[in-house]
């Protein structure tokens, strides 16, 4: 039956729904198994009972509204809209309230600190512009040599190819400017990559991520950092969304959140200006 809904019930959906489908469907289907049901035959009792189980064995809103879209979908066709009718599902966290995860400014000395005392030009190189530019990590990998333009006092990085197939020009500071151009003073070789591995070819998403797992930091904490601190500083909101390629100036609220860190940090110091 499982099948056959996958064939028929979802005409149309990509290959990335059908597998989200068949995962849910599949763990809904052992469960009701262990309780004495199946796809056949199973009751409204049954579905929230199911999605009750989720939340308490800690499965995230989102995850748990996956597993719900599915057995929705199903249920509708199979003619079991009944199983469906009035069940209680947890809301899904809110995406732009949310504060991505920044690192303090101790946090980003210490990352520089580290990747300079390892003496790699590039490691630096990288580090910089993720800092400097908060451009996405499938941005970085995708530049060439080509798209950056660097002078004696001023220099530019060319995304081309950014989310949604636009484009942007982000202006370099200092620091980006002189870890690039240390790095290309290097470079020997007419590879069009601006970032290559050590085997010459153009460096992969999983080999960045790599420098910084060995830091204890997530590569995508630079752009979060990068935004975070524009925002923090009074920068125009359409400033921001020029530069981070944000499509919808919405998306930047979600930086402008509060952290606990931010929380706790103004409660701790409340009395420190009595």
């Amino acid at each position: 039956m499982l099948n056959q809904f996958l064939e028929e019930g979802l005409l149309g959906k990509s290959k990335t729904t059908i597998q989200t489908y068949a995962n849910s469907l599949k763990l809904f289907s052992e469960w009701l198994d262990g309780a004495g049901a199946s796809l056949e035959n199973y009751s409204r009792s049954d579905v929230q009972q199911y999605i009750d189980y989720l939340v308490s064995r800690r499965k995230n809103p989102s995850t748990i509204n996956k597993h719900w879209s599915a057995i929705k979908k199903f249920s509708c066709w199979s003619d079991n809209e009944r199983a469906i009718e009035e069940i209680a599902v947890i809301k899904p966290i809110e995406y732009t309230k949310l504060s991505p995860k920044s690192l303090s400014r101790v946090e980003v000395n210490r990352l520089i600190r580290e990747i300079d005392r390892e003496n790699n030009s590039r490691d630096m190189a990288i580090t910089q512009l993720l800092l400097n530019t908060g451009i996405r990590l499938s941005e970085l990998v995708s530049l060439d040599k080509r798209d950056i333009e660097i002078s004696e006092r001023k220099g530019e990085l060319f995304v081309r190819n950014g989310k949604g197939n636009k484009t942007r020009h982000i202006p370099l500071n200092k620091e980006a400017r002189r870890a690039v151009n240390k790095y290309l003073c290097e470079r020997n070789d007419n590879i069009e990559a601006l970032f290559i591995s050590n085997r010459g070819k153009r460096i992969s998403v999983r080999s960045v991520q790599h420098i910084f797992e060995k830091k204890g930091v997530n590569v995508h904490a630079l752009r979060h950092t990068f935004i975070t601190h524009l925002i923090r500083n009074g920068t125009d909101s359409s400033i921001v969304q020029s530069l981070s390629g944000h499509s919808s100036a919405e998306m930047l609220f979600r930086y402008s959140v509060p952290t606990e860190e931010d929380q706790l940090q103004a409660l701790e110091s409340i009395w420190l200006n009595q």
